[in-house]
């Protein structure tokens, strides 16, 4: 991936507040355990994926 830490802090930025516009409380709960199951999901992937290389 091209892309640095700072980029991609402004980019997770500026895609949220894009979200926090559009959409209302309710449905921002649900998109944040959302995000944060993804988010779960790819540092089990990502931990499996260390374990595999030693």
């Amino acid at each position: 991936m091209e892309i640095c830490g700072s980029e991609l802090v402004a980019l997770a930025g500026s895609l949220s507040i894009a979200i926090a516009k559009k959409y209302c409380d309710e449905d921002l709960r649900k998109l944040r355990f959302f995000f944060n199951s993804i988010a779960s999901n790819l540092a089990i992937i990502e931990a499996e994926g260390r374990e595999r290389k030693k």
